[in-house]
């Protein structure tokens, strides 16, 4: 199956059980040599799965979630500036992201992450040279603590 994909069942016209493809995307179906354009995304099915989440969390799960990413971003952070070189990128108060100095190219330390199996976060200092060499790594709420002490040793690995 394609990502964006979902499988329903169905009965033909003539009561025979059927698969269909729901909430797809109109250019998965197309052929190349016969597509028009190359934009294989659609929003309405973005917004729809983004509603469908939304309600089976509901406003308890939500919160819960949110609290879990920046529970998780914060505890990063910690762990990313104990060791030593990183530092802030920023004092100013964060949510879900952990906005990190560090004293390599910043490229130089997310293809070592890369090699290391991880995928370690964006580089800022491209975008926002008063950032310097910094690297904004985000953390999900699919993250356990053992998983961010797991990358957090393989971040000081590869700023070394």
């Amino acid at each position: 199956m394609a990502p964006g994909t979902a499988r329903g069942e169905t009965v033909d016209t003539e009561d025979r059980r059927s698969y269909v493809l729901t909430l797809s995307t109109r250019e998965q179906h197309i052929r190349r040599a016969e597509a028009s354009s190359n934009v294989c995304t659609n929003q309405t099915l973005v917004a729809v799965a983004a509603a469908i989440h939304l309600s089976w969390l509901g406003p308890a799960g939500l919160r819960e979630l949110a609290l879990r990413c920046a529970r998780g971003a914060r505890y990063a952070r910690e762990q990313l500036l104990r060791i030593p070189g990183v530092e802030p990128a920023i004092e100013a108060p964060t949510l879900y992201e952990a906005p990190v100095r560090v004293p390599r190219p910043a490229r130089l330390v997310l293809e070592r992450l890369a090699e290391a199996g991880y995928l370690g976060g964006v580089p800022v200092g491209e975008d926002y040279p008063e950032l310097g060499e910094s690297i904004l790594v985000t953390v999900t709420e699919t993250r356990r603590r053992e998983e961010i002490d797991d990358f957090a040793a393989a971040f000081e690995k590869a700023v070394r």
